[in-house]
């Protein structure tokens, strides 16, 4: 599974890829990003300060307030030195409050000054910190990904993040903020300078085999990467997303530009190819993720009346109040931020868009996906929902939990809708007779767990099993929740069987398919020690004939 172009067999060059939209890689000036980043960053701390003051003054807001309405002056708590102190002191007060918002702003100035970026023709670099200094560099070839983050506030201004994700650990580089139609823009010249470089760096194809006169069949042409996209033809442009460029050009002012890049979507169907496009049913999202926190809700339960009946006091239910609160918050988290959710193929990779008031668009280029996970929760079952996870060679701790949200490509959606997910990710590998049981001939056949495995699976010994089918080795598990996990053989990094005393005494054994860390772990247990080699044997040979045709 290559990352480029397909190549030609008859041995002709590839076409050349389009120009890019801004500057070439070959400007080696150091850029600065959007002059409002100060106070995108700080306006956060800001509010939080202002906040502090506010509610350390709550008092003596309410009095001042209360004595200039009635007026008459009422006298500040004696019980609260501190608000004693701010009403004798105000003046005092006022300036150290604006110290400390001049010194907020002067940092976010200073940090802002001194974070540049550039991109060459082979890197991508950025450096920045006023007193620890950093400097990051990232090959093009590298790339795992491009993503465009438009969080409420700067978007309401008309600001992006750039993520770009490399493979490799913290090597990611985040440029934030830029302008939203200056984001829209690098993105694509990235994911095209990105794909010059991956084209250099791979060798040359081999000469054309000449047909044996001898023989009546012509040899037989190698596959092309179906993973690869087929260039643009030459000189062709790539659009920028909606609502970036477009409404620079086609808007009167900036208040029209505001409010076409702030309703514009993520995903123009109409810059992917035909019939690859998935939207997402928001009333099916809004159920499976109260399906999703009804077991939640069910120990809370049970928790409560426990404590409840021990301690047979009311008090437990205002207790219990915060952690409702917080676990509502984060169910409407999760709901927003996968509103709005589209993926489909485009010349520059998968592309994903989702996000109801912050949004994400991100561009995974071709063959940058190493392992990928289709699960079923239990309460899913009845109405025929999956879930789709990966792993991606790039892990970020600068992004902390929010970069999680880029393993989940498709939070919930049907057989069709994942069977067409899956398809855009490993052409060729129809899923839909895999999840729906089907024994058609198409279907690869799943070589499964000995009855003795029961003892250890007690419900899914039929069900667990491995398979090979096209590009990938298949590992399918679980009976309540179900779960099909799928690696690309080109992707495969080893495979370890392993058994314990038990298994042992039962001849059976585990296996590992070792890929990049991240929320997929492709293992499987209880197979038969005859079964658990012969997957080692067959998915090393099919690993190997994989590699060879893969960058």
């Amino acid at each position: 599974m290559s990352d480029g172009p397909a190549v030609d067999p008859s041995g002709a060059p590839p076409p050349p890829l389009p120009p890019l939209l801004s500057a070439p890689p070959t400007d080696t000036g150091w850029h600065r990003l959007h002059p409002a980043t100060p106070l995108f960053r700080g306006g956060i701390i800001l509010i939080v300060v202002l906040g502090f003051v506010a509610a350390q003054l709550r008092d003596s807001i309410v009095q001042l307030v209360a004595g200039g309405v009635i007026g008459q002056e009422l006298p500040p708590d004696p019980q609260d030195p501190f608000d004693r102190w701010i009403l004798e002191h105000a003046a005092i007060a006022l300036a150290i409050v604006a110290a400390l918002i001049v010194v907020v702003l002067l940092f976010g100035w200073l940090s802002w000054r001194m974070h540049e970026y550039r991109i060459t023709d082979e890197i991508v670099e950025e450096r920045e910190g006023v007193i620890a200094r950093k400097h990051r560099r990232a090959r093009l070839d590298r790339i795992q990904g491009v993503d465009v983050v438009r969080p409420l506030l700067p978007r309401i201004f008309g600001a992006a993040r750039l993520d770009i994700s490399v493979a490799g650990n913290d090597g990611n580089i985040r440029l934030a903020y830029l302008g939203s139609a200056q984001a829209d823009r690098m993105k694509s010249d990235l994911l095209l300078a990105a794909g010059r470089a991956r084209l250099a760096h791979q060798p040359p194809p081999p000469p054309p085999v000449a047909p044996d006169p001898t023989t009546a069949f012509a040899p037989v042409s190698p596959a092309p990467d179906r993973l690869a996209p087929a260039p643009p033809p030459p000189g062709a442009l790539i659009a920028p997303a909606p609502g970036a460029a477009g409404a620079v050009l086609g808007a009167g002012g900036v208040l029209d530009r505001r409010i076409q890049e702030f309703t514009a979507p993520e995903l123009d169907d109409a810059l992917a190819a035909p019939g690859s496009v998935v939207h997402m049913h928001p009333a099916r999202l809004i159920g499976a993720t109260f399906l999703d926190a009804v077991p939640i809700f069910i120990v809370l339960a049970v928790f409560i009346a426990g404590i409840e009946v021990a301690a047979r006091s009311p008090i437990v239910l205002v207790t219990i109040i915060p952690v409702l609160i917080g676990l509502g918050s984060q169910l409407w988290r999760r709901v927003s931020r996968s509103l709005r959710y589209s993926i489909a193929a485009t010349p520059a990779g998968i592309r994903i868009g989702f996000g109801l008031l912050s949004t994400t668009n991100e561009t995974l280029p071709p063959g940058r996906i190493h392992a990928v996970e289709v699960s079923q929760p239990l309460l899913w079952r009845p109405f025929g929902w999956w879930r789709i996870r990966i792993n991606r060679a790039s892990t970020s701790a600068r992004n902390g939990a929010e970069g999680q949200r880029s393993t989940t490509i498709l939070p919930v959606g049907d057989v069709d809708d994942v069977a067409r997910v899956v398809g855009l990710i490993l052409p060729g590998l129809d899923v839909s007779g895999l999840l729906q049981g089907s024994t058609a001939e198409a279907t690869p056949a799943f070589t499964t767990s000995p009855r003795r495995g029961a003892w250890f699976r007690w419900f899914s010994w039929r069900r667990n099993g491995f398979a090979h089918g096209g590009e990938a080795v298949l590992l399918r598990k679980g009976q309540l929740w179900r779960s099909l996990t799928l690696v690309p053989l080109a992707r495969v990094q080893s495979v370890e069987i392993a058994s314990g005393p038990l298994y042992r005494a039962a001849r059976l054994r585990r296996v590992a398919v070792h890929t990049v860390h991240g929320v997929v772990r492709p293992r499987l247990g209880a197979l038969d020690v005859a079964d658990a080699e012969r997957m080692w044997r067959e998915t090393e040979s099919a690993t190997i004939l994989a590699m060879e045709v893969a960058p």
